[in-house]
């Protein structure tokens, strides 16, 4: 991006809870992102309102992540695979992002944000690389995150984009686009478990990794709104709800605030994870709409 800044009209960079945000506005959408994190806390548009959910006890503080919006889970996802001692999802959530600038592409503003290795990311993930976030806001919200190999090895990583939606109750939503598709189920621990033809619906603790690269859909009578989750290159769709008891663990997770959210997050986890050869890189995009059914 050159450092270009659009002017104050579409970019603001602000202080939000004490943390640095950036504020982004295009085609009659808003946005606030965190520097800690790459963290998208907010998207609201001028037909739907705000289509994600961050809890009410959301911590807000250095090195802590965000409980709601889109953490970034990076450069693994859950615990990590040989070192219990290591924070679960990676390091990317709770690290300072550097904001690169913002520029006004047709009624749409576009910002770029990046992360890049350091002597205490090495300690957990000995590789070079650099990550880059973009953000386009507009009627759409685009979130590409591209990751760069810029060392003399191969590596491995697992990212998720861990979108936490707002619905209206979610036990009284359908979630569309998941027919045919395998998934594990974390919960029970049943693997290779094949969707139905109907709708997804929820009735308990659900946390469940699909085999899936298509289109998702979360339809919200109540809301009369249609959240649409599109996305490239990702193998992989998360989809979580803690539901009572889980909700009730988590010190910033109100107790009561379960049925107003789902996680569907746009991944490349497990199997799904991506290996990055010297001077190569790989963009995951996921891209988050809403419409009237």
């Amino acid at each position: 991006m050159q450092n270009s800044t659009a002017d104050a009209r579409h970019t603001e960079q602000i202080a939000a809870h004490g943390l640095k945000a950036v504020r982004l506005r295009g085609s009659g959408s808003e946005a606030l992102i965190y520097l800690q994190g790459g963290h998208l806390a907010s998207f609201r548009t001028s037909e739907h309102g705000e289509l994600l959910w961050v809890s009410e006890r959301a911590v807000y503080a250095p090195g802590k992540a965000i409980r709601g919006g889109v953490p970034i889970c990076f450069p693994w996802f859950g615990a990590h695979g040989t070192r219990p001692d290591l924070p679960a999802h990676g390091f990317a959530r709770t690290r300072e992002f550097h904001f690169e600038g913002s520029e006004v592409r047709g009624d749409d503003v576009v910002a770029e944000l990046s992360l890049s290795n350091d002597a205490e990311t090495m300690t957990s993930f000995p590789h070079a690389f650099k990550a880059r976030l973009r953000l386009s806001v507009g009627r759409e919200l685009s979130l590409a995150f591209e990751v760069e190999n810029t060392g003399q090895g191969a590596f491995d990583y697992e990212l998720a984009l861990h979108t936490y939606l707002g619905v209206s109750d979610v036990r009284n939503v359908e979630l569309l686009g998941l027919a045919g598709a395998r998934y594990d189920d974390k919960v029970s621990g049943a693997r290779g478990v094949v969707q139905g033809d109907e709708p997804v619906r929820f009735v308990a603790e659900t946390d469940r990794v699909y085999d899936s690269s298509g289109r998702v859909s979360v339809l919200d009578a109540a809301r009369q709104r249609r959240l649409v989750i599109d996305k490239t290159c990702s193998a992989t769709s998360v989809v979580w709800n803690p539901w009572i008891d889980k909700a009730k663990r988590m010190s910033d997770f109100g107790d009561d605030e379960w049925p107003g959210m789902l996680c569907v997050e746009t991944a490349n986890t497990g199997p799904h994870r991506i290996t990055l050869l010297p001077a190569s890189r790989h963009t995951t995009t996921a891209i988050i709409s809403a419409e009237t059914p």
